[in-house]
């Protein structure tokens, strides 16, 4: 009888733990779904996209400030400073969902990293997707893992063929004028930044290696942008 009531407490704990863990992943995919950034005309093919959590004004109360791009400057200088003499901000761009910075290395001009900065918060934190899985010196596979070289000259994509390779992807799914912009050079890819009907619409980067696309779906609306050779 002691057994029977046993292993009946065991069934019972496992039912209630399957019920706690069902509730957490339908919460999770919830939260997921809020808080995803992604465009649908972008949800189809065999290109990569990821979508960040937490970007952008979800969850805010209605008395914060939005910062604007001067005091994003001035954040993301403060915080190159802090890396080291060889670091800088080339480019800052504000779109509806985050400030976007490019960090490049002064002694070769090549990109180093990718930046997003809060709007309200002014948190910096690096931009998922390629900057994360395709940058092969400052990403998770940094240093010639998963059998890339650490050298951006090494990358048999060229310039040119990744702007080619992005302006074939996006006629495929975008209408209008489309005009692909001169890549930005980083280690294991390239960010290329577009306009459609002469207005700036977006960015994607194409892996330097393999030619993939992966789309920057999670900016939202572009609103304005600063060049740090002190042309707005």
């Amino acid at each position: 009888m002691q057994l029977n009531k046993h292993f009946a407490l065991i069934i019972i704990t496992a039912i209630v733990a399957g019920l706690v863990l069902s509730l957490y992943l339908v919460y999770m995919t919830y939260a997921l779904s809020t808080n995803n950034y992604s465009d649908s005309r972008f949800m189809t093919g065999s290109s990569w996209r990821f979508c960040p959590m937490g970007v952008g004004s979800k969850g805010l109360t209605d008395d914060i400030q939005r910062l604007n791009i001067t005091q994003v400057k001035a954040r993301l200088e403060s915080y190159v400073q802090s890396l080291g003499q060889n670091y800088a901000v080339s480019e800052i761009m504000e779109f509806s969902n985050n400030f976007y910075a490019i960090i490049i290395e002064k002694d070769t001009g090549n990109g180093a990293f990718e930046v997003l900065v809060d709007t309200y918060s002014g948190v910096i934190t690096p931009e998922p997707g390629p900057n994360m899985m395709w940058n092969i010196r400052y990403g998770m596979h940094s240093r010639g893992m998963m059998g890339f070289p650490a050298q951006v000259n090494d990358m048999p994509i060229s310039e040119e063929e990744a702007k080619r390779i992005a302006l074939n992807y996006l006629s495929q799914r975008l209408q209008g004028n489309i005009e692909v912009m001169e890549p930005t050079r980083f280690y294991g890819y390239y960010t290329i930044d577009y306009m459609v009907d002469g207005r700036i619409h977006g960015m994607l980067s194409v892996n330097g290696f393999s030619g993939d696309v992966w789309y920057h779906s999670w900016h939202g609306e572009f609103i304005q942008e600063i060049e740090m050779n002190g042309n707005e």
